[in-house]
């Protein structure tokens, strides 16, 4: 009696082992391995399945494994085969369970689940009716078979014994099982679970299609072109979804895209697959999730030797730990700034341009001055630079060929310079003009200004690299434009067509960001509250753009928190502070030093607005001013000047105090483009000196011939409210207004005259049109009704309001 033929080994090619038809098979059998020896908890064997059931499928394995059977099986025959042996062994589980439980013994869980029958090949088949969990049941049965062998030493005896030796043919069988999903790519992975769904015949076309369509096509020509055709689809559908905010699609159509490859690629492409889906998880958000892939990434690389790859890998790993885990200050650290670069332990240094680049805004979060965050910019210019010195003595400049990629993007340079310039504030300028000079002249820039617009213009000469640098610029100047109060050219600048023109989600909240501010500065400055709500009611929740940590960017979140959660501090219905909230506040550590600068001194404001006692007030100004000083943002601390001067004219005997606050500041304010820094500052200085004036005139002050301190302040008073009253009338200031208004009048009444030498040409010619006061009066009346006009800001802003709606759908709908 003759043997049954064995079957015929087939050659397979390296690169196309995915083709081999036992594939399938093998896997199949994996599961049933898995099935027969199941584990605990603890990864203990545990003896569900007794010895003839487990030797019946053993027979099948082996039989299939050492090929001795006259033709491979198939999916419905290992299914006719298995499924009897597993319902007489689940009965006789029943039975052996049914007797322990009438004994009152306890069943375990993994018996109980025995005893119920269910077709382990229809499961298996079950797995595989969509690729995605094809491919994560797959990952898990990696892990499965390597708990059930013993990969430690043969002299080193594990604590465990396992259930499979792995010497054994069946170990042997395993472990090479093992080897080949280790070396599986992504794209590989998904192709296999497409052909097992296929070999289970619950793939789409309903049963497994015996001319093999796609990647691994004979026809190399037509397999070629059908798959590039499939990847420039899927990479057109990842670049509009993510666009238009459609993130699920957007990770659908990305990994579709490596699910594609070119026959001659083979593997390789996995490092990059989890690269990307890295970098899309951190632009959208999922911070965890892509720390994870990019770990995975890494691990990768480093395997294949892709050094490109890695060095990718690495600069967003430091990027992803620098936003989650760094902060400026923890709760127990004293606030101390250091005029010295930020240590390599907090914020390593980086080993390409790009990495150099980016270091300067977490750098400047975690509390390093500007002045010596340009160190930075000149590092990464130089790392970016390899100085060559040839047979003569003069040196060539040539640039470094970067394996990686990353070399040095001049655009986002410039932009990053101009940033920092911007930063720093206007400086004095020696021999400015008069104070009406600078406010009729929009045109006056100098110092810092100057090299911030120098920067913006060479950062728009070279865009082709950076497609967002002509945003960033445009919103920069309109932001500029809001502070000069040239309302409209902000908005014309952010409203012109090139700007938002086929824009992504992302931009336009970017956008759409900068237009609310604009249109809500102007509002506030009106003390129009209805156009206040009605902006409000357009925009998104405040805390639905949030930054996670230093160095991140603002991303949106699809499902934000409460409001009131975010809320530094809370207001009661008649938009009253909460003390108590405001005391509290500031105890969980400081991530960004600048944003707790800012939000110190909004909190100060905050609190003078609603008349809080100054003992309330000073700390969170005082603490502005100080860390702005230290940190050289110079614009910061001079308005933070101002608030903390009106805090201090609040103050019985303190008017001269205030008043050499602001002079200290004075001079570059002037220079400054900031008009309400301007307005808040001029007021500050006349009521200080009114204050002086009276407090002179009651302790009986000199003749004016003997230059009296009575009549010079009087002198000082009104000039400076009428400097105010120049800078809040362009600014559109209500508030400015009638302060100035009700000043002028109240002087007026009393009596007191100004003569035309002591005050420059422009201001003689106001008071002689003004100096009975009767205009003052009229003009505060008219002021105090909402009868002036100054600008039409409700329609306006009811206008902008539709035109950002109309982009929003225009971008949800992918510009289409």
């Amino acid at each position: 009696m003759s043997s049954p033929r064995k079957r015929s080994r087939t050659q397979f090619h390296q690169g196309r082992k995915l083709s081999e038809p036992s594939l399938p098979l093998h896997i199949a059998l994996a599961w049933i391995i898995e099935r027969i020896f199941p584990l605990n908890n603890d990864c203990q064997p545990v003896p569900v399945y007794s010895h003839r059931f487990v030797s019946d499928i053993l027979r099948i394995i082996v039989r299939e494994i050492l090929e001795v059977g006259s033709r491979p099986a198939t999916f419905t025959s290992l299914r006719d085969e298995i499924d009897p042996l597993v319902r007489t062994e689940t009965n006789e589980i029943l039975k052996r369970n049914n007797k322990k439980r009438s004994r009152g013994q306890a069943v375990q869980e993994e018996y109980e689940d025995a005893e119920v029958y269910t077709s382990w090949m229809t499961t298996f088949g079950e797995k595989f009716h969509d690729a995605a969990e094809g491919c994560a049941f797959l990952d898990r049965l990696e892990k499965e078979l390597r708990d059930r062998l013993n990969y430690a030493d043969d002299d080193d005896p594990t604590e465990f014994p396992e259930p499979i030796e792995r010497h054994s043919p069946l170990g042997i069988f395993s472990r090479n099982l093992l080897n080949t999903l280790r070396k599986l790519s992504f794209d590989e992975t998904a192709h296999l679970s497409r052909e097992i769904s296929k070999w289970c015949g619950v793939g789409p076309s309903g049963a497994c299609d015996s001319n093999r369509i796609g990647v691994w096509s004979l026809d190399r020509r037509s397999g070629i072109d059908d798959t590039l055709d499939k990847r420039i689809k899927a990479m057109q559908d990842y670049q509009a979804a993510n666009a238009s905010g459609d993130y699920s699609n957007a990770l659908a159509s990305l990994r579709r895209f490596y699910d594609y490859q070119f026959p001659s690629a083979g593997r390789g492409q996995h490092q990059h697959a989890l690269l990307n889906i890295a970098s899309f998880h951190y632009s959208t958000g999922g911070i965890d999730s892509a720390q994870s892939a990019v770990d995975e990434a890494i691990r990768v690389a480093r395997t294949a030797g892709d050094k490109a790859c890695l060095q990718h890998c690495l600069s967003l790993s430091q990027r992803i730990q620098t936003e989650s885990s760094a902060s400026a200050f923890t709760a127990s650290e004293t606030v101390r700034i250091h005029r010295k670069p930020i240590s390599k332990s907090r914020l390593p240094e980086g080993t390409t341009p790009m990495d150099q680049l980016w270091s300067v805004k977490p750098a400047l979060d975690l509390g390093e001055p500007v002045p010596i965050a340009f160190r930075r910019i000149h590092t990464a210019l130089g790392t970016g630079i390899q100085v060559e010195t040839p047979l003569g003595d003069e040196e060539k400049s040539v640039p470094k060929q970067f394996r990686t990629g990353q070399k040095l993007d001049i655009a986002a340079w410039h932009a990053t310079q101009a940033g920092l310039w911007g930063q720093l504030g206007k400086l004095f300028e020696q021999g400015a003009g008069l104070p009406s000079d600078i406010l009729t002249n929009g045109n006056t820039i100098s110092g810092s200004s100057a090299l911030a617009a120098f920067h913006e213009d060479l950062t728009l000469e070279d865009l082709s690299p950076w497609d967002d640098g002509r945003l960033t610029v445009t919103l920069s100047r309109a932001q500029r434009a809001a502070e000069r109060a040239e309302y409209d050219e902000a908005l014309s600048l952010l409203l012109e067509m090139s700007t938002i023109q086929g824009i992504s989600l992302a931009a336009y909240h970017r956008w759409a960001r900068v237009v609310w501010a604009v249109l809500e500065r102007r509002a506030k400055l009106h003390d129009d509250s209805d156009t206040v709500a009605y902006l409000v009611s357009l925009q998104p929740p405040k805390n639905y753009s949030k930054r996670v940590g230093p160095g991140g960017p603002t991303r949106e979140t699809g499902h934000p928190a409460s409001i009131g959660i975010s809320m530094p501090y809370s207001t009661s219905d008649e938009g009253d502070v909460d003390m108590a909230e405001v005391q509290t506040s500031g105890r969980s550590g400081i991530k960004s030093i600048q944003e707790e600068i800012r939000e110190s001194l909004r909190k100060g404001m905050k609190l003078h607005e609603s008349n809080a006692p100054s003992h309330m007030i000073l700390p969170h100004v005082l603490s502005s001013v100080q860390l702005s000083s230290e940190l050289g943002l110079w614009g910061i601390y001079r308005f933070g000047m101002i608030v903390l001067a009106e805090a201090l004219l609040e103050m019985d005997g303190m008017a001269e105090k205030a008043l050499n606050q602001v002079e200290q500041v004075w001079d570059q304010v002037l220079a400054g483009d900031d008009l309400e820094a301007i307005a808040r500052g001029a007021l500050v200085l006349g009521k200080a000196s009114m204050e002086l004036a009276l407090i002179a005139e009651e302790n009986g002050g000199v003749q004016r011939e003997e230059g009296s301190v009575r009549t010079d302040y009087k002198d000082r008073a009104l000039r400076f409210i009428m400097q105010a009253l120049e800078a809040a009338t362009k600014l559109e200031s209500r508030f400015i207004i009638l302060e100035c208004t009700s000043l002028l009048s109240l002087i007026h009444q009393l009596g007191e005259k100004i003569e035309p030498h002591s005050v420059s040409t422009s201001l003689s010619q106001a008071c002689d049109t003004d100096v009975k006061g009767r205009g003052y009066i009229e003009r505060y009346m008219a002021t105090k009704a909402g009868l002036e006009n100054m600008g039409e800001n409700a329609g306006l802003a009811r206008k902008v309001g539709e035109i950002v709606k109309f982009v929003g759908v225009r971008v949800a709908q992918g510009w289409k």
